[in-house]
């Protein structure tokens, strides 16, 4: 039997407060000029930084050795104590309540997927100044597959929705943005890899059973910015009754209980520490792609190139009068085709990165950014576990109610708690099969150009007839 927990309308309200202005975002303005700036880790993902307080943080910091902003986002507990003590601290309509927790057969807690999952794609993007040319700002243009229409949005519009998802959800992993650049008039490159990593954060967004479908998600990807409809859009979601703790007002979750106390905390202790290994191994993941993609870019490039350079002088040296032989023009013509070969593949190896590597250390990003997130999920958890705790403990706390009450109220929390992470779980194996083939696939591409390019060099050198070819193949061998 499922089960929906609310408290009488005239219970304590929150003290937070919003402004009720219909002001434009501040758009991710910078004066003009020639300077792009990017995180100096390889990554244009922010950090996120592990914090544990109970108040919601968005500061913006220096990153020591990098001019990259980060902005720090925490989820926190507010009214975490209000939801148990008294439920929904307005009544929850029919049209807000959202049957969302179900068993599977394992009787595990899974999130019910009302609808399929859909993909998203940035088509393009288009920078434009403002204040007659003095800040520029960026804007992408988006379309969500199941919608007809196409909205454009600037950094900061991103920005705006993953803090209203992060307010609202409390208990569902929302992985960081890529970070904001401080300054600079961004050259194609860097708007082509931050167009890529927007658009891959969206689809991650797009794919969860309850973010993709949320009121918010849909509202940004369908209004057009300067309509009537989006800044009433945006102000229902920046005023909504049901973010925090109270959006576990809203579910609906099975009757039965996760497990004991005591089963539950030792279960998310367990994944706690799964993650903190699983964070070690993409990040060391992550620094090893780092040093190919560098190694590519660099070393290689400048080394096959020379050597392509070395070999087209070594066949120019050859073809003179001097040293004049039957064939040698056909050598000379041979060694400059495989000089040519290797300078095109040092050349190959330098761009290789943006189609395989790059887009992986991507996805690797992406994953470190979600994996920094349960930590805080789990607490969630147990602070919950902890609050209830100190009812059954100091009575004085309960203000008059019963644990009876309160212990459903402390259920769908775990319920939330153990169905992301079962998400996790399942996400993570069919996001990496996808990553890592489609890596691979990139790979087997690139080394087969590679080698079609050494076969036509080696065909070069099959208009020379070989004398002495068996002793001369037998030793090389050797």
């Amino acid at each position: 039997m499922s089960q929906n927990y609310n408290a009488p309308v005239n219970s304590v309200r929150s003290n937070r407060s919003y402004e009720e202005d219909d002001s434009e975002f501040s758009d991710e303005d910078q004066p003009t000029n020639n300077t792009t700036t990017i995180n100096t880790n390889g990554s244009f993902y922010a950090n996120k930084e592990k914090s544990r307080t109970n108040t919601s943080i968005s500061s913006a910091v220096s990153n020591p050795g990098s001019s990259a902003t980060i902005k720090l986002k925490s989820k926190n507990s507010y009214g975490l104590d209000v939801f148990l003590l008294h439920g929904s601290v307005k009544k929850v309509l029919d049209g807000d309540k959202f049957s969302s927790i179900i068993l599977n057969e394992q009787r595990q807690s899974i999130w019910k997927r009302v609808s399929p999952s859909y993909e998203i794609q940035i088509l393009g993007y288009q920078s434009d100044k403002k204040y007659h040319g003095v800040k520029k700002f960026t804007s992408y243009e988006i379309q969500a597959k199941i919608f007809p229409q196409r909205v454009k949005r600037r950094y900061n519009h991103f920005d705006w929705l993953h803090d209203r998802l992060v307010e609202k959800y409390p208990n569902i992993c929302i992985p960081p943005l890529p970070g904001k650049a401080v300054t600079g008039n961004f050259d194609d490159e860097f708007l082509s890899k931050r167009k890529s990593q927007l658009e891959l954060w969206l689809n991650k967004m797009a794919s969860h059973p309850v973010v993709g479908q949320s009121e918010v998600f849909v509202h940004f990807l369908q209004c057009d910015e300067g309509s009537s409809k989006w800044k009433a859009g945006k102000r229902k979601a920046e005023k909504d009754d049901y973010r925090g703790a109270q959006w576990f007002c809203t579910l609906t979750v099975p009757g039965e209980s996760v497990d004991t106390t005591n089963a539950i905390k030792e279960k998310v202790d367990k994944f706690s520490r799964a993650c903190s290994n699983l964070e070690n191994c993409v990040k060391n993941v992550s620094t090893s792609l780092e040093k190919i993609s560098a190694i590519n870019s660099s070393v290689l490039r400048k080394e096959y190139v020379h050597l392509g350079k070395k070999l087209d002088d070594f066949g120019l040296a050859l073809n003179n009068d001097s040293l004049e032989a039957p064939f040698n023009h056909e050598l000379t013509d041979a060694l400059i085709t495989t000089g040519n070969t290797y300078t095109q593949i040092g050349n190959m190896f330098g761009e290789q990165p943006k189609t395989d590597i790059n887009p992986l250390l991507d996805r690797f990003h992406l994953y470190k950014g979600i994996i920094q997130q349960m930590p805080e999920i789990v607490q969630l958890e147990k602070q919950s576990i902890q609050t209830y705790e100190e009812f059954q403990t100091k009575p004085e706390k309960l203000e008059g109610r019963s644990l009876m009450e309160i212990a459903p109220r402390r259920e769908i929390i775990s319920h939330v708690t153990f169905a992301e992470i079962n998400q996790f779980n399942r996400d993570k194996v069919d996001d990496f099969n996808e990553y890592m083939k489609s890596f691979l696939q990139q790979q087997i591409t690139f080394y087969t150009e590679i080698t079609e390019c050494l076969k036509r060099a080696h065909a070069s050198f099959d208009k020379i007839p070989i004398n002495k070819s068996s002793n001369f193949n037998s030793s090389f061998r050797r």
